[in-house]
């Protein structure tokens, strides 16, 4: 047994500090519109994201994975999933997080990014963490099917706990909700692994408005 899946836990983990668990992505939106009170409307929510994390964020990655090799492939990969992000302050959160990413992955003296994070630097590309996960994930021997699921994972966790907080719900709600989602999570990490780049940037309208409204809210505890 190697490190590899010892690697993944880490850079999957909440205290992993990218700062994914500052950013709501609209959730705090629909909490304050009253959208989203109850048990059953976070598993209405959580159905929703991850059709929609399935031809992103977990999309994105499973092609990073599969880009290692091929810059000029990677370079358009970034492009475009910079470009599919409607919402600003989702936009920035995700280009915040790949910069963090780059800077831990340094201190780690993990390899595999130095490339993108010169191209970042270089205004060459955008910066997504999507991105650096999934060539990350890659030059660690992580497998793809694996690196998507935990970055599912991750995503929905941050949900979770996120609309503990918000709502509230209770801790016991939340870890039952996160449970009974399980098989979704994984289902919504296999479908993004055949996502073809063509359809990478499929969104729900719903989602990204909430995103955009979330810049006018009165009082806000996430920065997205």
């Amino acid at each position: 047994m190697d490190t590899s899946f010892m690697k993944l836990l880490q850079i999957t983990d909440a205290f992993f500090p990218v700062g994914a668990f500052t950013l709501s992505n609209g959730l705090e939106t629909y909490v304050q519109q009253e959208r989203l009170r109850t048990p059953a409307d976070l598993e209405a929510y959580l159905a929703a994201f991850l059709r929609s994390a399935a031809y992103n964020d977990l999309a994105v990655a499973a092609r990073a994975w599969d880009y290692i090799d091929d810059f000029a492939a990677l370079l358009r990969l970034d492009a475009l999933a910079a470009a599919s992000r409607i919402p600003r302050e989702v936009r920035e959160g995700a280009r915040r997080m790949c910069q963090r990413f780059f800077r831990l992955a340094g201190q780690m003296g993990a390899g595999g990014l130095e490339r993108y994070a010169a191209a970042v630097r270089a205004g060459e590309a955008y910066g997504q963490y999507a991105v650096a996960f999934g060539l990350y994930a890659r030059a660690q021997g992580i497998a793809r099917e694996d690196a998507v699921a935990a970055l599912a994972y991750n995503a929905v966790s941050a949900v979770v706990n996120n609309c503990v907080k918000l709502v509230p719900l209770g801790q016991h709600d939340g870890q039952r909700i996160l449970h009974a989602r399980l098989g979704d999570v994984l289902c919504a990490a296999r479908l993004a692994l055949d996502v073809p780049e063509e359809e990478i940037g499929l969104a729900l309208p719903g989602l990204d408005l909430r995103a955009i409204q979330h810049e006018h809210l009165p009082a806000r505890q996430y920065m997205s």
